[in-house]
């Protein structure tokens, strides 16, 4: 009934995985390891290539570093997708998109419950739950979300027909989730972040230059649809000031991109333009008495 999609830095997954997921997922399901360990596929070719592979109507994609701890937690993902209008199922994201360059989660308007871990400075294994529930009443199972953390989600194949990984536009292991489910919202569907499938993640991801550069070729895709609010309301001052929303080192990176935003406005402004051609006369004179 599911097909769990990885692209792995190996050869092939861990037993233990293999293991956790045999004895957790409680439905039928096949399992496709895309073989990445020589680094020849982004995580959108290998997720394309993934979904080639599939059989199944649901399609899970997965890293390869976490951990199960629901037992049947297969068929709480097909419980979610009776709803037709479900068209991807997450465990943590964002219900706000800000209109530049930034993440779901730099912004605090965040929901879902996993389990975080990694390892302190003497190598000892930590963990720490994850519990974003402000925007959640607790009678709900899930909640609208503007986007969904890569480290889980589910798709119905069927979505295949009018989405898919744009290996056109990207390339390497980011921003792959949010343009997923951009192109899912776009397509009529809900994204959805679930409330009964706990996951343990082993890492923080790498948060670097490459990041940045990737959110800036999704900010230029998606540009025209941006802010993105589902799930939650939010005042038109509240979506008019990034900042309220933007954590942490992000506030420079947004300030900045602000900055170039308003050097471009003026340069592609009316009275700029009609400036440059009445100053044109005045550089050619001078240029004559040098």
């Amino acid at each position: 009934m599911i097909s769990l999609i990885i692209c792995s830095r190996q050869l092939d997954i861990t037993q233990s995985l293999k293991d956790n997921i045999s004895e957790t997922i409680g439905v039928e399901y096949e399992l496709i390891v895309i073989d990445n360990s020589k680094n020849q596929y982004s995580i959108f070719q290998a997720y394309n290539e993934g979904v080639r592979r599939s059989q199944y109507p649901y399609l899970c994609f997965m890293h390869e570093d976490i951990l199960y701890h629901t037992k049947d937690w297969g068929k709480n993902v097909i419980e979610h997708f009776k709803n037709d209008k479900v068209g991807l199922i997450g465990v943590v994201g964002g219900h706000y998109m800000p209109d530049c360059p930034a993440s779901w989660w730099s912004t605090e308007c965040k929901s879902g419950v996993f389990i975080q871990g990694y390892y302190d400075k003497d190598k000892d294994y930590r963990n720490k739950k994850y519990n974003w529930e402000n925007y959640r009443k607790y009678s709900e199972k899930s909640l609208s979300v503007a986007a969904v953390d890569g480290l889980w989600f589910c798709i119905p194949r069927t979505m295949f027909r009018t989405i898919s990984f744009d290996d056109l536009t990207f390339s390497g292991f980011h921003c792959y989730d949010t343009d997923i489910c951009i192109q899912v919202l776009n397509a009529g569907f809900d994204v959805k972040v679930v409330f009964n499938i706990l996951i343990e993640h082993f890492s923080v991801g790498n948060h670097n230059q490459e990041l940045l550069r990737q959110k800036e070729l999704l900010y230029r895709k998606w540009s025209k649809y941006l802010p993105i609010v589902k799930g939650i309301e939010l005042t038109k001052i509240e979506i008019e000031d990034r900042r309220i929303f933007v954590e942490g080192m992000n506030t420079l990176t947004i300030e900045c991109w602000n900055l170039q935003n308003e050097i471009k406005r003026i340069q592609y402004s009316k009275a700029y333009r009609i400036g440059k051609l009445i100053l044109r006369p005045l550089k050619y004179i001078q240029s004559i008495i040098k």
